[in-house]
Formats: C-alpha cells, sequence, structure tokens
C-alpha cells in the first residue's frame, strides 16, 4: 500500500484541521482553510504542514484520495489489476498493471492522480490488488537501475490507455533517445500535424505511465521546462540524471 504522511509532528493549534484532514478523504481544502483560517494563518499553516510532515497540505489531500480510490471495491469489475508503492530518490511512486503491462506509473500525490486511477480502473474494468509479482519486480529493478544511470531502455511491458490520438502521442514520446529533448512543437511536426501544439501538449499531460514513457523529455520552444504533472523540480531532475550530472539533494 502507497504511504499516507502521519500528520503527529503538526502543531497542536492545527489540530481542529488536522482532524479534518485524517478523517475526513472528501475535504474540500481550499473551502476548509478560508472557513477556519485568515489568510496570514493559511499561510502560516501551509508552511507548518511543509516544515513537519515533508509535502504540502494538497498533496496529502491527493494521497488520501488515491487511497481511498484503491482501496475501494468496484461492482462489475471482474478484473484484478497488479498495484504496488515504488520507493525511489524523488518519492513514492504508484504503480499498477493490467494484464498486459503497466498502465500507471505516477508520483503519489501528484495532480491529476485521481483521474487517471478511475481512468485506469474504468478501462479495464479491474479491483486494485497490492502485491508483488514478476512484473513489480521487473520495474523496481529497472527503475533501481535508472536512477543509478545505468539503464537507459526499460524492458517493462506496457498497456497504455487513452484515445487513439493520445496513444499516437505517446508513442512519439517513446522515440525521444535518453539524454535527449524535443519541443512540443518538434513533437508536432513529427506527427505530421505541425499546427497540433496545444493538441500534443495535452496528450503529453495525459501520459500515465511517467519515466517510461519520456514526457519529461518535453520542452518548450525556448528551451524551458513546462508541464510536467510530477513538478518541475522533478522533471529538471530527471533531465540532470540523463545528462549524467549529479543533483545531491535530490539523489
Amino acid at each position: 500500500m502507497i504511504t499516507l504522511p502521519s500528520l503527529d509532528a503538526l502543531s497542536s493549534k492545527w489540530n481542529e484541521i488536522r482532524e479534518q484532514l485524517e478523517t475526513d478523504f472528501s475535504t474540500d481544502l481550499e473551502a476548509l482553510l478560508h472557513e477556519r483560517l485568515t489568510e496570514h494563518e493559511t499561510k502560516q499553516f501551509e508552511q507548518d504542514f511543509i516544515d513537519c510532515i515533508g509535502c504540502t497540505p494538497e498533496e496529502y489531500v491527493r494521497i488520501r484520495r488515491a487511497i481511498h480510490l484503491l482501496e475501494t471495491r468496484y461492482p462489475d469489475s471482474p478484473n484484478e489489476l497488479t498495484a504496488a508503492a515504488v520507493a525511489t530518490p524523488l518519492g513514492e511512486m504508484l504503480a499498477v498493471f493490467g494484464s498486459k503491462g503497466l498502465c500507471l506509473l505516477e508520483f503519489i500525490g501528484q495532480k491529476h492522480m485521481e483521474q487517471e486511477i478511475m481512468a485506469v480502473q474504468k478501462a479495464l474494468r479491474g479491483q486494485f490488488i497490492f502485491q508483488e509479482n514478476e512484473q513489480t519486480q521487473l520495474l523496481r529493478q529497472e527503475l533501481d537501475l535508472y536512477f543509478q544511470g545505468r539503464l537507459k531502455v526499460f524492458a517493462t511491458p506496457l498497456e497504455t490507455i487513452g484515445t487513439a490520438f493520445q496513444q499516437q502521442v505517446w508513442d512519439a514520446l517513446l522515440t525521444i533517445s535518453y539524454g535527449e529533448t524535443r519541443s512540443y512543437k518538434e513533437q508536432a511536426q513529427r506527427l505530421g500535424n505541425p499546427k497540433a501544439i496545444r493538441a500534443v501538449a495535452a496528450a503529453n499531460g495525459q501520459n500515465k505511465v511517467s519515466i517510461l514513457i519520456p514526457c519529461h523529455r518535453v520542452i518548450g520552444s525556448d528551451g524551458k521546462l513546462t508541464g510536467y504533472a510530477g513538478g518541475l523540480n522533478r522533471k529538471q531532475s530527471l533531465l540532470a540524471l540523463e545528462r549524467g550530472e549529479v543533483q545531491t539533494a535530490l539523489f
């Protein structure tokens, strides 16, 4: 199971909000803070949360909701989806496998994770089962080697879930070599539709398999890092790793 951070280290002055966060996975965080705290108190709470818990309140709420979705039993979903929590130097990741291969690999707590979990569940009509098997072991081994800078091409089989256009964009991502980058414009041109830059960028953002389908290798035409649900700090770290640079703070 993925790890839910403990709120024990949070100051007692935030007990009322802490209790709400711990007991109600559906909490509207923005509304809760607006109702209970002043603007100054909200900023103080958010900073205290980061300092004490190691993630933002928003990330904590996303993790709680993801856990709820993974533990839910889905009627009329007869298939078994293997799930696993995978530790990496950039944070814990959630991996989900369908019968054909890896269909989800995302950093826990990142944006849009709930929607991706539901999309996978609906498309494959599955129940999430946390277990270890040959697929999860291979993925762990390959990610370990990748973060050591010793693996450039993954053998873990994929089972991508998306529209025909999204599948086309994701297939194009797989052609970007380790250590290289491509702009959204260049990606659209390679797909034979140079005016579809925004559509290509949107499809990149809907990629559910981080790292193995390397959307982190797509950057702005001006060279700036943009559009990574796992966070631009992680995108920068992945590109630095592939360039052979050492980032002691993260690795």
